[in-house]
């Protein structure tokens, strides 16, 4: 029975946007009440896990969060005597210290609990100077760390860890198209295997959409 009404309270949330929007539309409420962007915004929580969007609803299996986990995880077992590397980008949902859900923590737990070793996950977040960026660069490149996860800011431009790269993966979209060419800058410019970009949609019968590239 609880799980039943977490599920309504899933679809209710779902069939509340398009009503938010057109009481937006027809100026029924004012803008600091609600807007498209925080319209929109709630609509990419719901879809990349939605916990984000309501955190008393069940984990689900088929979200964008665990078919990342899957896709990563292969990708780990697959490189692991070449202990080739991955980077998640992720702009919604950032670490938070207050222990609300966020998509890293949730994607960590995710693969420790699989068997990946928790010192081969870093945030990028974890690095705040530029000595520990360049640390913590070394240690991706080498293949001691092996899942670098990150948003656009702070792993997109300056970021030279493609030595090891394998793949990339997009949980979400970021808004301006320059800065998935930032991301995706991070892995393109590999010269010397085939790398794969993996994004993620919002239809649980098409989880990702891997890319594989040849350069």
């Amino acid at each position: 029975m609880l799980l039943y009404r977490k599920v309504n309270i899933k679809k209710n949330i779902v069939a509340e946007l398009p009503q938010r929007a057109e009481k937006v539309r027809a100026k029924q409420v004012e803008p600091h009440e609600d807007n498209m962007l925080k319209i929109t915004n709630d609509g990419r929580k719901l879809a990349l896990d939605q916990r984000l969007a309501n955190p008393i609803l069940p984990d689900d299996e088929s979200s964008k969060v665990s078919a990342c986990v899957s896709n990563v995880y292969q990708h780990w077992l697959d490189g692991s005597k070449e202990r080739l590397t991955q980077l998640v980008f992720c702009d919604l949902s950032t670490p938070k210290t207050d222990g609300t859900f966020n998509v890293y923590d949730e994607l960590k737990r995710k693969l420790i609990k699989k068997g990946v070793p928790a010192e081969e996950i870093v945030y990028i977040h974890q690095a705040n100077k530029d000595v520990q960026k360049k640390e913590l660069f070394a240690k991706v490149r080498v293949g001691q760390v092996r899942i670098l996860l990150g948003s656009t800011a702070k792993l997109g431009a300056g970021t030279n860890v493609q030595t090891k790269l394998i793949a990339l993966h997009d949980l979400d979209f970021p808004w301006r198209p320059r800065d998935l060419e930032q991301r995706s800058g991070r892995i393109i410019r590999l010269a010397i295997r085939t790398v794969r970009f993996i994004f993620f949609a919002m239809s649980p019968r098409t989880p990702s959409m891997p890319i594989s590239i040849r350069r």
